[in-house]
């Protein structure tokens, strides 16, 4: 045993170094790695924000083609919500939200 530790003792400086390197190499690969899983990550966030975005295209393609055809239902649905319209004679109500 105690050959062993004149045997590192006089070794010193390699095996430091050698830890050093050691070191430096944990830490890359550990880095890397850290990188490789948050790029991963990313990667499923964006594929589900692509879905999501290709859905509402369709959606809006959809309400384009409605609105290119003037569908009846769908105008009148507009007028009522974003311009406040009623037909005539038509009594309108209103409550307060709170």
């Amino acid at each position: 045993m105690k050959q062993f530790i004149n045997t590192l003792v006089k070794n010193r400086k390699p095996l430091l170094a050698g830890l050093a390197l050691l070191a430096v190499g944990c830490l890359w690969i550990g880095g890397s790695l850290l990188n490789l899983v948050h790029n991963k990550l990313e990667k499923k966030k964006l594929l589900h924000r692509r879905i999501v975005l290709e859905q509402e295209y369709v959606d809006l393609q959809h309400t384009l083609d409605l609105l290119k055809n003037q569908d009846p239902i769908l105008l009148e649905k507009i007028a009522r919500t974003e311009y406040d319209l009623a037909k005539p004679n038509e009594v309108e109500f209103r409550f307060q939200v709170k």
